[in-house]
């Protein structure tokens, strides 16, 4: 019976409901925890975003509907080839490129960085041996050409992508397309599980408002591959930026970025060095003990799909 079905169907969802496009669970907007948090770009900080958790998987999503061209017009992360591969770099790419090894990834691999920024990754690579590398990236005008999705590879990286799309699953399914037979799939991505929405500030950058619409949890993550047929190789409870190299570190960056105006700008800046403010105890034990104690905030994901 159609109507009963489609009657069903209404009483069982809230009036006022809110969608969570991760889990596909309708939620009462009135019952769901919300809250306000800045812009972690200096030139958005004074303005504010509206966030909620969905109940169900934890995942935090953005209220708010905005212009993101407008926002990406000066983005930081694409000014990391003014930074260029300096130390600090390469000690993250080197950790990165050992998550990526212990998959199976060797220079010989045909690799697509999608959601590249200013494709600095690429560039260590290609210094590393890699060969046959592309980069997209919709908002980084180096990146545009859509030629670099026409074909499939052997690893698809997707650092920091996922939570910035409108439809999760829709970037999930283009790089299972991307991904040839037997390939990698290694998505990097916020934790929201980590994020405790009663004191925002602690974990603005994580947030990273308005760019980040949908984040997923921890858990979810890590069963993105049921949906595909993936196997998940490995979980990483922290980002490759997390390493044993003294000063860089999750915790030691934090702290770096509160001694100032705690904004994601200072990333592409020159290091204030000279400042009175870091020369402390605490900056000392953050810059060498800090990956130690890292919060599960930002995590990586290593999947293969089925030959």
């Amino acid at each position: 019976m159609p109507g009963a079905d489609a009657e069903t169907w209404q009483s069982a969802v809230p009036m006022a409901s809110l969608h969570c496009n991760i889990c596909e669970t309708d939620c009462d907007a009135t019952a769901v925890k919300t809250a306000r948090v800045r812009s972690n770009v200096r030139k958005f900080a004074d303005e504010t975003f509206e966030l909620w958790r969905c109940p169900q998987c934890a995942s935090i999503h953005a209220s708010d509907e905005v212009d993101l061209a407008h926002y990406y017009a000066d983005y930081p992360f694409h000014h990391l080839d003014q930074v260029g591969l300096d130390w600090r770099m390469r000690a993250m790419y080197a950790e990165l490129l050992a998550r990526l090894g212990a998959a199976g990834v060797t220079a010989a691999t045909n690799v697509l960085d999608y959601g590249c920024g200013s494709g600095l990754f690429l560039s260590y690579l290609q210094d590393r041996g890699f060969g046959d590398l592309s980069g997209y990236d919709e908002y980084s005008e180096r990146y545009t050409d859509r030629a670099a999705l026409e074909r499939r590879y052997d690893l698809v990286m997707s650092q920091d992508v996922v939570e910035h799309v409108e439809q999760p699953w829709e970037h999930l399914a283009t790089l299972d397309t991307l991904t040839a037979p037997g390939g990698v799939i290694a998505i990097g991505t916020p934790n929201a599980e980590s994020i405790d929405l009663e004191d925002v500030e602690a974990r603005v950058h994580t947030l990273h408002q308005p760019y980040h619409r949908h984040m997923l949890s921890s858990t979810a993550l890590q069963k993105v591959g049921e949906r595909f047929g993936w196997e998940l190789l490995k979980y990483y409870p922290t980002m490759y930026s997390n390493t044993r190299v003294p000063f860089v570190n999750a915790p030691f960056v934090n702290h770096y970025f509160k001694c100032f105006d705690n904004n994601l700008d200072l990333v592409v800046e020159p290091i204030q060095v000279g400042s009175w403010k870091l020369w402390t105890p605490v900056t000392l034990w953050h810059a060498l003990f800090g990956s130690l104690y890292a919060a599960e905030s930002d995590v990586m994901a290593v999947f293969r799909k089925p030959n």
